[in-house]
């Protein structure tokens, strides 16, 4: 019965490291998305001020999905 237990809690704490990976991984992505958001509205930003027009709709876009980002203790 102890090895079993044994066993089990090993087998939890696997899985336990390989879930804080991906969670780890998970946020590291949203950083980088998040980055890349601000970038590309800056781009679409500087591309205005050039007389380049930018679809209205892909800017709402990116402002929803920013603050769609934002989690509930973030401003």
């Amino acid at each position: 019965m102890t090895e079993k237990l044994q066993a089990i809690r090993s087998e939890n704490a696997k899985l336990m490291e390989t879930n804080l990976s991906l969670l780890l991984e998970i946020r590291e992505t949203d950083t980088e998305i998040d980055v890349t958001r601000q970038q590309l509205l800056m781009q679409c930003k500087l591309l205005e001020k050039r007389g380049i027009p930018v679809p209205q709709q892909f800017l709402e876009l990116l402002a929803e999905s920013q603050q769609g980002s934002q989690g509930p203790n973030e401003p």
